[in-house]
Formats: structure tokens, C-alpha cells, sequence
């Protein structure tokens, strides 16, 4: 978990240096929607890691730093995007990663779906195998035992 926090951490720090030199050097905002999407992506993992549990007190803290600055960063993206006269562009941005969080996780259920149809399936095939081997032999020895009588 300390590696995975630190890893995110780390992400978003590189794509708020990244974001804010891009802000200095250039208006192209398609450079900036990368970083963005990095930082979205950040903030995922983050709630990910929390909800999981298990955080140390020194994860905890710099998940909390983390959500901070992503937050910070997301404010100065969004500033950019409404001073460059694309405010609308930042909220379009924003409902195509919520659309994309939303259809990974529908993916994901469903193959977490599909994952367990599969092992139901092998349970019911593991008892029907189980009940072909334990009563043909029966039936085979029972109708031997009363064709001997």
C-alpha cells in the first residue's frame, strides 16, 4: 500500500509541475487536458486506496496532501480553461472522465459477473460429475446384487 500511495503521489505531483509549466509557456489547452486526465485518474486511485483500508498513519496523511493538491491543481486547470474562454471545454472534459470512470466500472462488474457465472457453473458440473460417479457405480452394483440373487 505505501508504494502504491507513494506512486500516486508521485504521478500527481509530476502532472502539477507539468500542468502548471504548460500554463506558462503555451495556451494550448489539449496539452493541459493530458495532466488533467492524469490527475483525474489520481484521484481515483487515492479513493481507491482509502476505501480499501489499511493506510498508515503516514499514507493517510499524504493521501490527504494529495487529494489537496489534486484539488488545487484541478481549481488552476479550470481557471485556465474559463480565462482561455473554454469554461464549457473544462465541464465537457469532466463528464467525459466521469462517463469513462462509469463505464470501466460497469466493465468491471461485469466481468466480476461473468466471473462468477463461470465458478456456479463448475460447482453445478462438479456435483453432477460427483453424482455420476458415485451413483452409476451404485445402480450398476445394485442391479448386479439383484440379477445374482
Amino acid at each position: 500500500m505505501i508504494a502504491e500511495i507513494s506512486a500516486i503521489v508521485a504521478g500527481v505531483n509530476m502532472a502539477t509541475s507539468a500542468i502548471k509549466q504548460a500554463a506558462g509557456t503555451a495556451d494550448d489547452l489539449s496539452t493541459i487536458g493530458v495532466f488533467l486526465s492524469k490527475l483525474g485518474g489520481a484521484e481515483v486511485e487515492l479513493a481507491k486506496a482509502q476505501n480499501q483500508g489499511g493506510l498508515s498513519e503516514a499514507d493517510a496523511v499524504k493521501a490527504a496532501l494529495a487529494r489537496k493538491q489534486i484539488g488545487e491543481t484541478m481549481q488552476e486547470v479550470k481557471d485556465l480553461f474559463v480565462m482561455s474562454g473554454n469554461g464549457h471545454l473544462y465541464q465537457q472534459c469532466m463528464q467525459e472522465m466521469a462517463n469513462a470512470r462509469k463505464a470501466k466500472q460497469e466493465e468491471l462488474a461485469r466481468a466480476a459477473a461473468k466471473n462468477k457465472q463461470f465458478w456456479k457453473e463448475m460447482r453445478q458440473i462438479g456435483v453432477l460429475v460427483l453424482l455420476v460417479l458415485v451413483l452409476v457405480p451404485a445402480a450398476l452394483g445394485a442391479l448386479l446384487a439383484y440379477l445374482t440373487r
